[in-house]
């Protein structure tokens, strides 16, 4: 992103946002039970994830089809956006898994100790690196994990954090890192640890990538934030949800009941 950019973002932050209509939920088109559900997300393709409480990780094509599912013990990230590979991170085991798209012939990596006190979170980079935040001093860092080599080294910053903080993904997207802490909010940074925004927002459950824009569910309404603008949108959904994810082709929710509800994804001027 170029240094205008950042600048824009800048100036952006410190006004209301502006509120663009770009789409709208259409009529729903399937629906699917699950049992709890704990997590949800997508990849750049449309397929999207859904990781149930009993550990159960089953994906979907964007017409809401079954495609693959596995079991694990524990998920504290998962990040399908690399597709065609799906990365898997267990913080208690401190250990990773990347799997191919159909979640076969997975690898089992270990962290290595000297990275981090302790590796709260662990995503993939787009150019096979990993990203680790460290929760024992709030530092964020990019490693090799052929050569253990510590790449790049920042500190998040904590200022805004209400109370002690609840950090619960991390993820790179166009070159900047983005961590999410339910208590303060989203924080964008540039690769090598700039600070270019933050989304003041509590209790945020996770966000996505849709083209240009981040997203997350707020209340009945899906949030977008154009990372190149700093423009705002937003989608009605109505209340009662507990995930949202958007693909070109549908708007995918999950309810307070566990039911996953695929809807048509409507454009207007």
């Amino acid at each position: 992103m170029s240094t205008s950019k950042y600048i824009l973002l800048f100036f952006l932050s410190l006004s209301p946002s502006l509120v663009a209509n770009g789409q709208q939920v259409g009529k729903k088109i399937k629906e699917v039970k699950s049992v709890e559900v704990t997590f949800a997300t997508v990849d750049r393709l449309g397929n999207f994830f859904i990781v149930s409480k009993n550990n159960l990780i089953k994906k979907f094509d964007p017409q809401g089809k079954v495609l693959a599912t596995t079991k694990v013990k524990y998920v504290t990230l998962l990040e399908p956006w690399y597709h065609p590979s799906i990365f898997l991170y267990n913080h208690e085991k401190q250990k990773y898994w990347v799997y191919g798209r159909y979640f076969e012939n997975g690898k089992e990596h270990l962290l290595e100790p000297s990275w981090a006190i302790q590796p709260t979170l662990a995503c993939p980079s787009n150019d096979n690196r990993l990203w680790l935040f460290d929760a024992a001093d709030a530092s964020i860092k990019k490693v090799n994990p052929i050569n253990k080599e510590v790449l790049i080294e920042f500190y998040a910053d904590t200022t805004k954090a209400s109370g002690s903080p609840v950090y619960t993904h991390l993820r790179e997207y166009q070159n900047m890192i983005f961590l999410l802490d339910q208590r303060s909010g989203i924080s964008i940074y540039s690769h090598i640890g700039k600070k270019i925004h933050q989304i003041a927002k509590q209790g945020i459950n996770n966000f996505n990538f849709f083209g240009e824009e981040l997203y997350y569910l707020d209340g009945s309404k899906i949030k977008f934030f154009d990372l190149g603008t700093g423009e705002a949108r937003e989608i009605e959904v109505g209340d009662g949800y507990k995930y949202a994810l958007a693909t070109d082709e549908s708007i995918v929710l999950v309810n307070q009941k566990n039911r996953i509800l695929l809807f048509e994804s409507k454009q207007i001027d």
